[in-house]
């Protein structure tokens, strides 16, 4: 994306403002106009003054008051209309600001979970943050000082030559000279500038990993290396940040220096014409102000044009992020599909994460309503792909899933999820209070309803030890709580949801062996008349699951009750030898 489309892009982001932006535009064009008039009407009076000393005569307001009057009205217009424009030109930014960076959230929560595994969290916000400020920063600039420039460069500039046409010309050829001297300075900037950005972005990536591990930072004593490494990268950023630093200062001296050569060069040639009356004395004030009015507003350019480089790559980056479109969303004609029973279908449904592997190989099963479907296997062996595809994290690439027999590609994302409660063996808590916490489940739940979950999820007694009770703060993703406390407030989140199918994705594993066995009694009652579909490393946490599916390789390889695949002696009684084995083993040592 080159530098024009870029900024095009930008301005075409002003939705609902695009109204307010066009008479901003308006206004700029007309103090562009007021600018250009005053150094002709400041011109004219000197013709007027230096014409009545020639003749050796007195001259009367009546000769110059018009051009005085004319000259004080464009100068109050100018001062009147540039609070205006910077007062509504601020207002616009803002509001623009805020609006781009709450599309950016909204449209990275849409984004399916393989994108938010690939890409850190801290990279997210600071292209967020730093995205919806740089275009804020270019709105402004644009319609409170740019804008005006442009209509004085491209359109202004060449009408000076209807005033006097050498003069114009050499004004234009100075003007353009050194404008392609700026932009050919700035595009040797361009790469570098991509460059710091990347090493800026490792560096947020970096600290933001660093502050979200302190524990683990401080356990293993890593304070001295993170911060060498931390400093690494700095010197890095510096290392490619001074060289663009040289160009951009480059930059600033030639455009200081065009400045000087204009109006010495307009000085010098306007004197040769006035010697040879091809010039007046008043035109050649006209253009050394005109020669400071334009390269001041080049300067302005050049600066917007030099920021717009700096910035260029955090644009990008925010909209490559708007440009990924969700692997999942709502097709044509879904509908909502209201409270649905539970009877969930997979028919030869396969998927794969790229072509080289296949995650889900052509698996095949029903289950009725009020079921529960305990789902084992070695790690990577396709169950919780499984569970996946059936709350649409992502979609099969043959099959379908149907639920109370409608495909689910059939139904909105939000009826289908609303139907669904899951529980990560991540508890993934937000860094608010309990309540607000177990209230996600449901926002509008009565306090009983809350107090319900929460006595099911067996949380009771930890929430009433807290100093605040409900109202507690946990932290961020939840660290002022144990493992087994976060996992079940995350239990009376998806409890008092009250879905009708229910995934557990080894939801106990963070709980200890009597919390487990009073949870599991809990869940147990908590599961009737749902269907319920539980991932478990710990086999002896299913033994009352209504049907057990073996995985393997993405695959269903066995299927049956807990004692029907022991008895089959395959993979399951395999699995369940060993584990148990490994668990009587501490047992007998004791």
């Amino acid at each position: 994306m080159n530098i024009f489309r870029l900024y095009v892009r930008v301005l075409s982001l002003l939705g609902s403002e695009r109204n307010l932006a066009i008479m901003l535009v308006i206004a700029n064009a007309a103090l562009a106009v007021a600018a250009f008039a005053e150094p002709v009407l400041f011109g004219r009076i000197i013709d007027k003054l230096t014409e009545a000393q020639a003749q050796s005569r007195p001259i009367g307001w009546s000769e110059i008051g018009t051009l005085m009057g004319a000259w004080g009205a464009f100068g109050l217009f100018t001062i009147g209309a540039s609070v205006l424009v910077a007062l509504h030109a601020d207002r616009l930014s803002h509001r623009r600001r805020l609006a781009v960076m709450g599309q950016y959230f909204d449209h990275v929560l849409h984004l399916p979970l393989g994108f938010h595994t690939s890409v850190h969290s801290g990279r997210l916000l600071k292209t967020m943050l730093e995205g919806a400020t740089s275009m804020a920063g270019l709105w402004l600039s644009f319609f409170r000082e740019n804008c005006s420039s442009f209509v004085g460069l491209f359109i202004l500039l060449p009408a000076t030559m209807f005033i006097n046409w050498r003069l114009g010309a050499l004004l234009v050829v100075l003007v353009f000279l050194f404008a392609g001297v700026m932009w050919a300075v700035l595009r040797r900037t361009e790469s570098l500038q991509g460059a710091v950005e990347v090493i800026q972005g490792d560096l947020a990536e970096r600290a933001s990993d660093a502050l979200g591990n302190v524990a683990v930072i401080q356990s293993f004593t890593r304070i001295e290396m993170e911060s060498v490494a931390l400093r690494r990268i700095s010197d890095l950023f510096l290392a490619a940040q001074i060289p663009v630093l040289s160009w951009w200062a480059l930059a600033a001296v030639a455009t200081r220096a065009a400045a000087t050569l204009t109006i010495l060069s307009i000085f010098i040639l306007g004197t040769w014409l006035y010697m040879h009356s091809l010039s007046t004395i008043g035109q050649i004030v006209t253009f050394m102000s005109f020669a400071g009015l334009l390269i001041g507003k080049l300067e302005q350019v050049v600066t917007f044009v030099n920021w717009l480089f700096m910035v260029a790559p955090k644009l990008k980056d925010y909209f490559d992020i708007m440009d990924t479109k969700p692997q999942v969303e709502d097709l044509p004609g879904a509908r909502d599909i209201g409270r649905l029973t539970g009877q969930v279908s997979f028919q030869d449904v396969t998927f794969n994460y790229d072509t080289r592997r296949i995650a889900v190989d052509d698996v095949s099963f029903d289950v009725q309503p009020g079921e529960t479907v305990a789902l084992v296997g070695a790690t990577g062996s396709g169950k919780s792909t499984t569970l996946g595809l059936l709350h649409r994290v992502f979609d099969p690439v043959e099959g379908a899933v149907r639920i109370d027999g409608v495909d689910i590609r059939e139904m909105t994302l939000v009826s289908l999820r609303r139907n669904i409660g899951v529980v990560f063996q991540e508890p993934m808590l937000f860094a608010r209070s309990i309540e607000e916490n177990i209230r996600v489940g449901k926002p509008d739940a009565t306090d009983e309803e809350v107090q319900i979950a929460i006595e099911r999820a067996q949380a009771k007694d930890f929430i009433a030890r807290q100093p605040d009770g409900l109202k507690t703060i946990v932290g961020e993703r939840g660290r002022s709580l144990s493992g087994g406390e976060r996992q079940r407030v995350a239990i009376a989140r998806a409890l008092l949801k009250d879905p009708p199918i229910m995934i557990f994705d080894e939801a106990t594993s963070a709980l200890d062996a009597t919390t487990e066995k009073l949870l599991q009694a809990a869940l147990e009652a908590a599961m009737q008349g749902r269907t319920t579909f539980v991932i478990a490393h710990r086999l002896a946490t299913i033994r009352n699951a209504s049907r057990i599916l073996v995985f393997d390789q993405g695959r269903v390889v066995e299927s049956g009750s807990f004692a029907e695949l022991v008895a089959l002696n395959g993979k399951f009684a395999a699995l369940a030898r060993a584990q148990f084995m490994a668990d009587a083993a501490p047992a007998a040592a004791q």
